[in-house]
């Protein structure tokens, strides 16, 4: 492989710095490739600006290939986090609490991948052993001591570190707002283009720019959006939603991806409750009531991840935030709840709809419905403050990421498709992409 010293021409272009493409750069560099990483953060928003994202061995959709992902990366954290010398992991724990058969599944994965959890059988048992939180009697509960939550930026700080300690600089990060990728006939590779008009040459360039990488592939001329899918087509209905055995690493392609505008609600606790009642406090994943959902928004969902988002609100126990963008505290945090997509027809325009949306304050009606979850799921806890603030996914039929070659021989691969749950386990999912690309590096 190229072992790059200039900074320019690379082995592979990563494009975006998030969870995943760090985690991507970061692997790649570790099998030899020389690799540059370009960073928009300090011009887009970004989904992962936040303190906390939860990372579980149980996938809440029951799919084997996320399940293994996530064990996979809460397993490398202890060595990430010592070679880095950055820690960004908290070992909180993890609770499913729902109907059995919201349970079922997920737990059996679980079991299959040899994570020990116990089994609370009824919502009493949830309410005697964490007795901040309410749940419907019927109810039942998988709980395991594996799962967390990692702070995203310091764990993107992390594997940054370790990507760049290659000698003769293997591994770069620089900043960069990419507006186009071309395949080039000349070097034999792919360009990408940045908005202040310079041009980085690989072997490959990987597109890893979350909400972003769609739009790219498309404005790029290298794929198309696909139309929405027909809510009454009974048949992909049911295919997409069986499939939870489908490769990880799927490929009906980036095209298929769709953004959905999402809400959050940081509930403010007092610090004594932070370390007192709620110090052992679990990362949630809970089936709410049938009156408390709004399915309207996402009506006809033909993923059973749609679905199940639905039905369900994710919360996380207090983190401590330092600001700016709410008041330093500690701040329980939940999100969750039906789709809300960005409309296919006006992808031209996904920028500047992406940064309205997110420099607005999210949904107010979400946000209402997501405290009125909370204050029922945790009633004798005292919210100082509400905060509710935006985020977006990026989600497909299929309910799995998407890892498309593109172009000319395939030059240009793109990741998409994280369904709001690829930062946790980004890291065994950027192994993945990495060892696909230095297969299409031995093979170019």
């Amino acid at each position: 492989m190229t072992r790059a010293s200039d900074g320019d021409d690379r082995d592979v272009v990563v494009v975006g710095n998030g969870p995943l493409g760090s985690a991507i750069g970061r692997h790649l560099a570790d099998a030899g490739a020389s690799v540059l990483v370009l960073d928009g953060g300090a011009s887009l928003t970004s989904a992962s600006n936040d303190m906390g994202r939860i990372v579980r061995p149980l996938d809440a959709e029951g799919r084997e290939g996320w399940t293994r992902w996530n064990v996979a990366s809460i397993d490398a954290f202890p060595e990430l986090e010592a070679a880095s010398g950055i820690s960004f992991f908290e070992k909180s724990g993890s609770l499913a609490c729902g109907t059995p058969a919201f349970v079922e599944k997920p737990a059996r994965l679980m079991r299959d991948a040899r994570v020990p959890f116990d089994e609370l059988a009824s919502g009493d048992a949830v309410a005697a052993r964490f007795p901040f939180l309410r749940v419907p009697s019927a109810h039942v509960a998988v709980r395991d001591d594996v799962g967390g939550f990692v702070n995203p930026a310091r764990m993107i700080a992390a594997q940054n570190a370790l990507m760049t300690k290659h000698p003769n600089d293997r591994g770069v990060v620089r900043e960069g707002v990419v507006t186009n990728v071309a395949v080039d006939d000349g070097f034999g590779g792919a360009t990408a283009t940045t908005a202040t008009g310079e041009t980085r040459r690989g072997k490959f360039v990987v597109l890893a720019g979350g909400a972003y990488t769609a739009w790219l592939a498309a404005a790029s001329g290298l794929t198309t959006i696909a139309p929405p899918p027909n809510p009454g087509n009974a048949a992909s209905t049911t295919a997409s939603t069986t499939a939870s055995t489908a490769s990880p690493l799927a490929r009906s392609g980036v095209g298929s991806v769709r953004l959905s505008r999402r809400t959050v609600l940081l509930a403010e606790v007092t610090a004594s409750d932070a370390k007192g009642v709620l110090s052992d406090m679990p990362t949630l994943k809970y089936q709410h009531a049938p009156e408390q959902r709004d399915v309207s928004v996402s009506a006809g969902e033909s993923s059973s991840h749609g679905a199940n988002e639905a039905m369900s609100v994710y919360v996380l126990p207090p983190i401590y935030y330092p600001g700016p963008d709410v008041a330093p505290g500690w701040y329980v945090k939940i999100g969750g709840g039906a789709n809300d997509f960005f409309e296919r027809e006006r992808w031209a325009d996904t920028v500047n709809d992406l940064e309205r949306w997110m420099a607005s304050d999210g949904d107010d009606d979400v946000a209402d419905r997501l405290h009125d979850v909370l204050v029922d799921l945790m009633p004798t806890t005292n919210f100082l403050s509400l905060t509710s603030k935006p985020c977006v996914t990026t989600c497909t039929d299929d309910g799995e990421l998407q890892c498309e070659r593109l172009g000319k021989n395939g030059r240009v691969i793109a990741v998409g498709g994280c369904q709001g749950k690829a930062a946790g386990p980004a890291d065994a999912i950027g192994r993945a992409v990495a060892s696909q690309v230095m297969d299409a590096l031995r093979e170019a």
